[in-house]
C-alpha cells in the first residue's frame, strides 16, 4: 500500500512540473465478492466461518440503527403413517407402512440486526440471512441477542488520467 502511495505521489511531482499538464486521480469504491462481509473491521467469508449463522427469520419493524426480527422455529408436532410402494426392482413390489414426522413453523424469540438494509422490506416477510452473534441486551423487558449483517467489503479502485491543457 505504501509502495503504490509512493507512485503516486512521485507521478504527480512529476507531471506537475510541467504548466501545461494535470494529473487527475479519482476513486472509487467497488463491493468485492458478495460473501465477504465487514463487522467491526474484521473482515469474514460468510459462507466459510463458522461463527456465522444461517437463521430464517421474519421481519418486525425498525428500531432506531437495528431490525427487529422474530425467528421462525421449525417444530415437530407428531408423526403420520404412509405407504409406500418398496421392491427389489424386478418387478416385485409390495406396499410397505412408514412413519413419517410432521412438522410445524411457529413463532420463536424475537432478535435484533444491525446493517440490516430495509430498503422495501414488508412486516412479515421472511428471511434466511447469513448473521453474526455480536452481543445481547434488554429489548422491551428481556434480554435478547443482536446479529449484525455486517457490512459489503469495499476495495477502492484508484485511476488516474492526464490531462494536457
Amino acid at each position: 500500500m505504501k509502495l503504490i502511495l509512493l507512485i503516486i505521489l512521485a507521478s504527480v511531482a512529476a507531471f506537475g512540473a510541467e504548466t501545461n499538464i494535470v494529473n487527475v486521480f479519482t476513486t472509487n469504491y467497488v463491493a468485492a465478492a458478495s460473501n465477504l462481509r465487514e463487522v467491526d473491521g474484521q473482515l469474514y467469508d460468510i459462507t466459510k466461518s463458522v461463527k456465522w449463522e444461517l437463521i430464517r427469520c421474519k421481519y418486525q419493524n425498525q428500531s432506531g440503527e437495528l431490525a427487529v426480527f422474530q425467528k421462525i422455529d421449525h417444530v415437530k408436532t407428531g408423526e403420520h403413517e404412509t405407504i409406500v410402494q418398496s421392491g427389489d426392482g424386478l418387478g416385485n413390489y409390495s406396499p410397505e407402512r412408514v412413519m413419517r414426522p410432521t412438522f410445524e413453523d411457529r413463532d420463536g424469540e424475537f432478535i435484533l440486526l444491525k446493517n440490516f438494509p430495509a430498503a422495501h422490506v414488508v412486516t412479515g416477510q421472511e428471511f434466511s440471512p447469513r448473521l453474526l452473534r455480536i452481543s445481547e441486551t434488554n429489548f422491551n423487558g428481556s434480554i435478547v441477542a443482536i446479529y449484525d449483517c455486517g457490512k459489503p467489503h469495499l476495495v477502492p479502485v484508484v485511476t488516474s488520467k492526464i490531462i494536457k491543457q
